[in-house]
């Protein structure tokens, strides 16, 4: 299927990203860096949107992902949407967990996961691979122009596996930086810093 052309920003550090807890569906505050990447991240915008003034900004409705579209929003005098299907992953009982309590309590789940997102996806009674994967294509099949999407790690590298035309174990693989801005057009991935 062709999609058209999405910028993706992942939201800015937060407490939680700090302290190493699985955010999930519940939120913490941005940090002070995680509202300069958010700034950053208006600035990478700047000349795209200059050029392209009819985009249009989605984001989740999850506060650290709202926070994050204000500050871009607002710094360029533009608004966003929320769509309840680019929230995180919902990581079930691990939602708000120490990724240190995960590895005691469930070790071999832990061992087993080659990073936080992966390990998200592995989460007992967790919303799971294939209901965050139905929503995220829902959502991109949707989408008639270019538009921002501001979003979530794991939620990040779902939306643009499925733009890139990757199987879901190259999907866990992928980076997921913060202050940066994700560009995919034709399946091609340019990243903005």
């Amino acid at each position: 299927m062709a999609f058209p052309k999405f910028y993706i920003l992942r939201h800015g550090q937060t407490e939680w990203n700090v302290a190493a807890r699985l955010q999930g569906q519940l939120d913490s505050p941005l940090t002070q860096a995680g509202q300069d990447q958010a700034q950053r991240q208006a600035e990478i915008m700047r000349p795209v949107l200059e050029q392209n003034p009819t985009l249009s900004m989605f984001t989740s409705p999850q506060g650290r992902a709202r926070s994050t579209a204000k500050i871009v929003g607002d710094s360029l005098m533009y608004g966003f949407v929320t769509d309840v299907r680019l929230r995180e992953i919902g990581a079930g009982p691990w939602d708000g967990s120490y990724l240190t309590d995960i590895k005691q309590s469930h070790s071999a789940l832990f061992n087993q996961a080659r990073n936080a997102f992966e390990l998200m996806f592995l989460a007992p009674d967790g919303e799971g691979q294939h209901a965050v994967q139905r929503r995220c294509e829902a959502f991109l099949t949707e989408q008639t122009a270019p538009a921002i999407l501001v979003t979530h790690g794991a939620t990040l590298c779902v939306l643009r596996g499925i733009l890139r035309g990757m199987s879901f174990d190259e999907t866990l693989n992928l980076e997921h930086e913060q202050g940066c801005v994700y560009v995919i057009e034709n399946g091609k991935e340019t990243i903005l810093r």
